[in-house]
């Protein structure tokens, strides 16, 4: 997508339109080399502020966290020849002596940085991987007091010069909106990728950070994104509409086969779509107030289009009213900009401006009286009071309808195993038309576990619902449910065979895919991969992380011990996989829930099933390439020769 242009001289669509950083839209030349004193220098003072930060270990990680994210983004824009214009290597070196303050302010007990009104990129250590990533806060001035605040979460679009040093530069120390109240975070999301795997790994985790650090009134979130923003606005506010108390997506896409251009996809292909699919969750605009905006010259005013015409598929009337489209019975609207391309107009910015305003000073109700909810993977399992745990079938379409009346609630449910209803909600739920108590057995858990077999739905005891929410069946659950790139949602270790390969051919081929997802990982989501040898593998890894691993049963301990409980059948001569026998020259790619721990994934021989041509392509183009399995014929050419999901019990 094209970097989004802004009104000049009106500050509100800085902040609302949720652009690349605000910049203007103007052509720059392209990257360009440092002077050898300029690198000198900047290579000079990283390695400084790396020994500074060496004195911190015993510091406040948050803070420690805030130091080191200066020497990363110089460390990275020295990698990867991240200078796009003259003055990149001036921002580097301000970026880094603010990062020297930093470390002598917190040698000595002090961070002036976190008091700070304005403008602070601050940084947090992801659990994904412990990198550290930033992020930008703009905290109102003391007169706002002390909160809690609300909180406005602001997506950035999409900028092939986007950098941590240029992210620093446009935002530290910048001076806060005159009357601003509240907190505004802006999310770096590890780059450009739409916020999805890693990048919506980032929004949560950042929101997380300032938690943290600000007083944050959780019932009043706002999320505000615009172009590649906007597709990651309407991604998450739909994906997770209970997050939420108002929602707005500018621009962006809500579908991927006509915006991508993909030409005769394949079924597994259309299933897996309908895990970021925007408009395929248009249902749940009902769970969450949600405004779609776009420029009457824009051609992605087509995404909010997607979703107002998926809305009145489902039996949703509209009405409108010059260029702002209501519908009736949710809280839904699409604006328009009047002779706008891809841009915001100021009258359309105040009429947002107001639609979140309204909101927040309701905020979101933890225990609404209606949910009309929509998904087709447990990635996606829940709504207020109502979490799905166990589907019929995966990339089915899946919905819970339910209403509270009095102190009775009603749930209908279709592809639903498993649910589990909040005992706060009622005293009693009508699931499928049978009726259960809720509050029967005060002190017990806070939610109640329903399971549904041959005779309808049935009650579970404690005991019941401890063993589905520690997935004691191994079937796939909420947070382990595939395919394949969800690892890389969690932590996750990557495992590297020690041993003697039974095929030196595969060893070769995993150790390459390996290589590679480690240059992809830190060029494209900014952090390195954690990799150990096998026998390096300790009981709280298998505990704390999903398992990567790479090699064959004679080179992997790991893939040894664990590949006969997923059902693979894997020697010197042949690969036996779902029944199917393969010759010694193929391997496989797979997930599964780890049998040694299954609240995790064991992954084999496999990083994201995309690679740099769909991260330089548009952002739609990350979806998954592959599901849950595939079978690679690695001699004398790597051909995938079969792929598939596996079923609800991972079979």
């Amino acid at each position: 997508m094209r970097r989004t242009a802004i009104v000049a001289g009106w500050a509100w669509a800085l902040v609302v339109a949720g652009t690349a950083w605000g910049w203007q839209a103007t052509k720059e030349p392209g990257p360009i080399r440092p002077t050898e004193a300029e690198r000198e220098a900047i290579a000079a003072r990283t390695a400084e502020l790396g020994e500074a930060l060496g004195s911190l270990a015993d510091r406040n990680a948050d803070m420690v966290a805030d130091v080191e994210i200066a020497r990363k983004a110089a460390e990275w824009a020295l990698r990867h020849d991240e200078f796009f214009d003259l003055r990149d290597p001036a921002r580097t070196l301000k970026m880094l002596d603010k990062g020297l303050e930093r470390a002598k302010s917190l040698s000595e007990g002090r961070a002036p940085w976190a008091e700070a009104a304005g403008g602070v990129v601050r940084g947090y250590r992801s659990r994904l991987d412990g990198s550290v990533q930033p992020y930008a806060v703009l905290v109102p001035p003391a007169a706002a007091g002390a909160g809690p605040h609300r909180l406005d979460v602001v997506l950035h679009g999409r900028d092939g010069r986007i950098s941590e040093v240029r992210f620093f530069d446009a935002h530290d120390g910048k001076p806060a909106p005159e009357g601003q109240t509240g907190l505004v975070l802006h999310v770096y999301g590890r780059g450009n990728n739409a916020y999805r795997w890693a990048g919506e790994a980032d929004v949560f985790e950042a929101v997380e950070a300032v938690r943290r650090n600000y007083r944050v009134d959780e019932r009043r979130v706002v999320l505000r994104g615009f172009s590649m923003g906007g597709a990651g606005a309407w991604h998450l506010g739909l994906h997770h509409p209970s997050r939420w108390s108002s929602v707005e997506a500018g621009a962006g896409f809500t579908e991927t086969i006509r915006y991508a251009k993909l030409r005769d996809p394949s079924e597994t292909t259309r299933k897996l779509l309908r895990i970021y699919d925007a408009v395929d969750y248009a249902r749940n605009a009902f769970n969450v107030p949600i405004a779609g905006y776009g420029g009457e010259k824009d051609s992605q005013a087509q995404a909010s289009l997607n979703i107002l015409g998926a809305l009145q598929a489902q039996g949703v009337v509209m009405k409108t009213e010059g260029l702002v489209t209501t519908a009736e019975g949710l809280d839904f609207r699409r604006i328009v900009g009047k002779d706008m391309g891809h841009a915001i107009d100021k009258a359309s910015a105040s009429l947002l401006r107001a639609f979140h305003d309204e909101r927040a000073a309701k905020g979101t109700d933890p225990l609404p009286s209606r949910i009309r909810f929509v998904t087709y993977t447990l990635k996606y399992p829940e709504s207020g009071w109502l979490k799905i745990q166990r589907l019929g079938e995966h990339y089915a379409r899946t919905t819970l309808d339910a209403d509270l009346a009095g102190d009775v609630a009603d749930v209908a449910t279709s592809n639903v195993a498993v649910l589990t209803v909040s005992r706060s909600a009622a005293a009693k739920v009508h699931l499928d038309g049978r009726e259960f108590p809720l509050r029967d057995s005060p002190g017990e858990a806070p939610e109640v576990a329903f399971r549904k077999g041959g005779q309808g739905w049935e009650r579970l005891d404690a005991g019941q619902a401890r063993a589905i929410e520690a997935n004691a069946d191994r079937a796939k659950h909420p947070g382990v449910q595939g395919p394949i790139d969800d690892a890389f949602t969690g932590p996750f270790l990557c495992v590297r065979g020690s041993g003697t390969p039974n095929d030196p051919r595969v060893q070769k081929w995993a150790e390459a895919r390996l290589g590679r997802f480690a240059e992809e990982w830190e060029r494209w989501m900014r952090g390195r991969l954690i990799v150990k040898d096998d026998v390096e593998v300790t009981e709280r890894d298998i505990e704390t992380h999903n398992l990567i691993l790479f090699g064959d049963p004679g080179s992997n301990a790991w893939i040894r011990k664990l590949a006969p409980a997923i059902g693979v059948s894997w020697t010197a001569s042949e690969l036996i996989l779902r029944g199917a026998t393969y010759p010694a020259g193929h391997a496989p790619a797979l997930i599964q829930a780890n049998p040694r721990n299954p609240l995790r994934y064991v992954v084999f021989n496999s990083g994201h099933t995309f690679g740099e041509k769909e991260y330089r392509g548009t952002n739609a183009l990350l979806y998954p390439h592959l599901a849950d399995f595939a079978v690679f014929r690695i001699d004398p050419d790597e051909e995938v020769v079969a792929d598939g999901f596996f079923d609800e019990s991972w079979e």
